[in-house]
């Protein structure tokens, strides 16, 4: 990159000029600071600039690109598929694309909003095991021939509508994990793998389909990390299950999604366990996965503006109620289903260390749009800022205008150094 374009640019010791590259179909803008800004300071300097009081994410591109690079490195015969569902945003799309990552798809709207950046079927499983018929028709105009199924009847209608689809069984393999906020996808999908399966691997093999491959999903976000070496040992044994009757095109292990990304998780445990697992797998064998929480949960930080404040008297203690404008219907739905119970820290520091009981609630009319209740907190004032950290995942793909509020927008940004960094490993250098 010339380096004149950072010149003149610095202005309280951060860059905040937006950039944009032509050279892969034109990237969303980006917000660009000095490696040394923190979030908060970038937080503060976002909403002097804008002068809002809307909600707002930012989007810390650097994070994305980082953990792409950790996973590449630590597990790197693992094909990482993003599932988009758990995060749409256009930008982390973008740079996954450009980074040459494939990508998890549910619907013919996801297929689109993948494809939209340059990324071809042969990137793209369509591992949504129930599929709209026009949604398997538009697949196979696009070239998205990977797919799951779990069912008699779903083979039968990818038989009639998409009978070159490359076929991917899923069964089902559950977590162990107790913990509350680990959600059991078996419960809605997947065959049961000791009497299902070879069922349906013959099925298969009697519609004249291609069996490509097994997949599983443990659930997510799981915390029991052994889940995925027995459902990698379950699809070793249908593998061979697969070719002792004839199927002779299986190539794909599909281990699923649900590995975590919080700030705090770290990668090697995860890593390990795989890699033990996989090591003595056919070289043959592609082995891929679908994580979605574990690329953007720690890239997203939450802005909330306090609007509204009571202070009622419970017994002989006070209680506060905050209102802020962003609620369950906006980033929060994991605590309208009890999943979840984050708490805030405040963008301006507290007049005092001293707690308080208090709830949190939405800006809508609805008395379910409650954060936090009856939880102890810092006393905030009115015109405050609220702030939450791992925003990422399943927050703005589920947001709705409930109420006529929308949801918070996302503002891109990138340290200089990362950016740097992108733009030679993509070849990324017309920048306006």
């Amino acid at each position: 990159m010339n380096s004149c374009l950072f010149m003149g640019m610095a202005r309280q010791g951060i860059l905040c000029r937006r950039m944009r590259s032509n050279a892969y179909q034109c990237l969303q803008s980006f917000i660009i600071f000095d490696d040394e800004a923190k979030d908060l300071e970038i937080i503060r300097k976002i909403i002097s600039d804008q002068n809002q009081e809307d909600a707002f994410y930012i989007l810390d591109v650097g994070t994305i690109i980082q953990k792409h690079k950790e996973w590449i490195k630590k597990i790197p015969r693992v094909v990482p598929h993003y599932a988009i569902k758990c995060n749409p945003d256009p930008t982390v799309i973008k740079i996954l694309a450009a980074l040459n990552a494939s990508f998890d798809c549910a619907s013919e709207r996801e297929i689109q909003q993948v494809m939209r950046y340059g990324v071809t079927g042969d990137r793209i499983i369509f591992a949504n095991p129930t599929k709209c018929p026009s949604h398997i028709k538009f697949a196979e105009k696009v070239g998205v021939d990977k797919m799951t199924a779990d069912n008699e009847l779903e083979l039968l209608k990818i038989k009639d509508l998409f009978p070159k689809a490359k076929i991917i069984i899923r069964f089902r393999c559950d977590s162990d994990s107790t913990h509350n906020d680990c959600i059991n996808l078996g419960v809605k999908f997947g065959c049961d793998p000791e009497n299902e399966a070879a069922k349906l691997i013959q099925y298969t093999k009697d519609l004249g389909l291609t069996l490509y491959g097994f997949s599983f999903h443990v659930g997510s976000p799981c915390n029991e990390f052994d889940a995925y070496a027995r459902g990698i040992q379950i699809s070793k044994q249908l593998i061979a299950f697969s070719r002792s009757i004839g199927c002779r095109d299986v190539k794909l292990i599909d281990i699923g999604g649900g590995i975590p990304g919080e700030t705090r998780c770290q990668l090697d445990e995860f890593s390990n366990i795989v890699n033990n697992a996989i090591k003595d797998i056919d070289p043959a064998i592609q082995i891929i996965s679908e994580p979605g929480r574990y690329y953007v949960t720690s890239a997203f930080t939450l802005a909330a503006y306090l609007h509204s404040k009571r202070t009622i008297l419970k017994g002989n203690r006070l209680s506060h109620m905050y209102y802020v404008n962003c609620g369950v219907y906006g980033a929060f739905v994991e605590e309208l289903l009890n999943l979840k119970s984050r708490h805030p820290i405040s963008l301006f520091n507290p007049l005092s260390d001293k707690k308080y009981p208090a709830t949190l609630w939405g800006p809508t009319c609805d008395s379910f749009d409650c954060i936090l209740k009856d939880a102890l907190l810092p006393e905030f004032q009115i015109g405050d800022w609220l702030i939450w950290g791992d925003m990422g995942a399943y927050t703005a793909s589920i947001a709705c205008t409930f109420n006529g509020f929308m949801p918070p927008i996302v503002y891109p940004i990138i340290r200089k150094s990362e950016w740097k960094a992108f733009c030679a490993k993509t070849k990324m250098t017309d920048i306006h």
